[in-house]
């Protein structure tokens, strides 16, 4: 409890522009937590196959993917405020075509164009945390950023459970689903508004940006780990768009289950980025992150063997408290070792590992329906073994600034 009054005390003593993205951030997971569980299982009942459910996901990552890069370059540009003004009321059309819409062509459209019911993270966002830590303090803002996102996550999972409230309140089922939309929408459209009020971080002039290029040795680093975490990445998309689908498929699990799970692993994920923080300051960010996916491989292999969902919840549970420990140091990692272009840089690493794993929610799909319900976690466990293997081998001696004593503020 300690640590929880700590970390939330820390966000207090940050810049306004800082508190703005990591409040914003929190309610957008919220609302992300709510879709993460319902969307697939909300378009199957509007009609859609599993192999359907698997290609509009593949459609949605490969458009962020471009989005993003655009997003990123953009933002080192022309400024951070106005792409983040951008995402967000790209964001809030897409909540507002699922709450008002019931056609699942439209809906389909609209999760591609407008990234319906997966998580994001901007470019812009990124560069506003990076640009307003030093090096010493970087890690910890990613840290609490995403502990706070985490919590809220809980709350979103757990709010699954409105759907069976709504109604036995006598709300048709897919009206029910509708609601839950609209609370994502209403969650955009604040962060819409409140990164109106966001000042401008990057400080050069538009001609001294143009100057600025991503130098030589920053490229050859930043494709080596994009293509690492591409390889990450792709493996986690075999299992994580479709993990409720795959529970409501293999267990007969509804909803409100389902998300009880969710929010119980998103408590306990929590408590992995005080986790990771202590680690990477301990062993390095390359030498946690690396530990941190050991156990995430294990449970994945063991999750299809298990005969219950009692056994296979336990375990994922377990797999929680590591699952989530590589994001921030990730997001740190890369805004550390980058020089000014630390929005682009972002941009390149998403439209790297989104391109590179979308096809896996579609490969899931027809597998699932197809061949075995089983395969799908095997191939995640290898591709995330062989990320964890290469970014050590790799990146092991690539340290940022703070791990060679050359921290400043």
């Amino acid at each position: 409890m300690s640590n929880l009054s700590h970390r939330l005390s820390y966000l207090r003593t940050l810049p306004r522009d800082v508190q703005i993205i990591i409040y914003t951030q929190a309610l957008r997971r919220f609302s992300f937590a709510i879709l993460n569980v319902i969307f697939p299982i909300y378009l199957s009942k509007l009609g859609a196959s599993s192999l359907l459910i698997g290609a509009t996901m593949t459609g949605r990552s490969l458009f962020l993917a471009l989005r993003s890069l655009i997003e990123g370059l953009a933002a080192d540009r022309f400024g951070r405020k106005p792409i983040l003004i951008f995402t967000a009321g790209l964001l809030a059309i897409g909540g507002l075509v699922y709450t008002l819409s019931g056609s699942l062509p439209i809906l389909v459209v609209s999760a591609i164009l407008f990234s319906v019911g997966t998580i994001t993270f901007p470019p812009a966002e990124q560069a506003v945390l990076a640009e307003s830590a030093g090096d010493e303090d970087r890690t910890a803002i990613f840290s609490v950023n995403a502990f706070l996102a985490t919590l809220m996550s809980v709350v979103g999972s757990f709010s699954t459970g409105l759907l069976s409230a709504l109604q036995s309140l006598g709300l048709g089922e897919l009206a029910a689903y509708r609601v839950l939309f609209a609370i994502y929408a209403a969650a955009c459209l604040i962060t819409f508004l409140a990164f109106l009020a966001v000042e401008e971080t990057m400080r050069e002039t538009r001609a001294e940006a143009e100057e600025v290029e991503i130098s030589g040795d920053e490229r050859l680093l930043l494709l080596k780990w994009s293509g690492v975490v591409a390889i990450d990445i792709i493996g986690g998309s075999f299992i994580y768009g479709l993990l409720s689908y795959w529970f409501y498929l293999r267990f007969s699990v509804g909803p409100e289950v389902i998300g009880a799970l969710f929010g119980a692993s998103r408590v306990i994920s929590s408590f992995s980025y005080i986790l990771g923080f202590k680690m990477a300051r301990r062993f390095g960010i390359i030498r946690a992150t690396v530990l941190s996916r050991l156990p995430v491989v294990a449970v994945n292999i063991l999750t299809p063997l298990m005969p219950s969902f009692t056994i296979v919840a336990a375990l994922r549970l377990f797999m929680a408290l590591f699952s989530m420990i590589d994001v921030p140091l990730r997001q740190s990692y890369i805004m550390g070792i980058m020089g000014r272009r630390k929005a682009s840089a972002a941009g390149v690493v998403t439209v790297v590992s989104r391109f590179t794993s979308a096809g896996a929610p579609t490969v899931t799909g027809y597998v699932l329906q197809y061949v075995s319900m089983s395969l799908p976690f095997f191939i995640a466990a290898s591709f995330q073994f062989a990320s964890a293997a290469l970014m050590y081998l790799l990146f092991k001696d690539v340290r940022p600034p703070e791990e060679r004593g050359e921290a400043g503020s």
